[in-house]
């Protein structure tokens, strides 16, 4: 399932995605992938991100897992203000799968 999500960072996009690597066996836990993952050009403070969970059950541990909580909090992740919005599943990209963003 993919969800699109929106959080304000207080310390920036680097220090969230420095906890994201760090967090890859959480994410694997999970069963996300980012599919992208990044602020808005003139606020540094605004993530958007689209995620893949491999279930809806992968998405609402993802919700109950406090120290992965903590963990996002201490990286700048204004938590409350996160929203996350299920997508359909007729949705498709047409972005080579080969290449990346860096």
């Amino acid at each position: 399932m993919l969800v699109v999500t929106t959080i304000s960072l207080s310390k920036g996009f680097q220090a969230w995605k420095d906890m994201v690597h760090a967090s890859e066996d959480k994410l694997k836990e999970y069963g996300m992938t980012f599919i992208f993952a990044g602020t808005e050009a003139n606020d540094d403070s605004k993530l958007h991100t689209v995620i893949h969970f491999e279930s809806e059950e992968h998405l609402k541990r993802f919700h109950q897992d406090e120290e992965l909580t903590r963990i996002r909090a201490e990286a700048g992740a204004i938590v409350e203000t996160g929203t996350f919005t299920p997508i359909t599943e007729s949705a498709f990209t047409n972005y080579p799968s080969a290449m990346t963003l860096k």
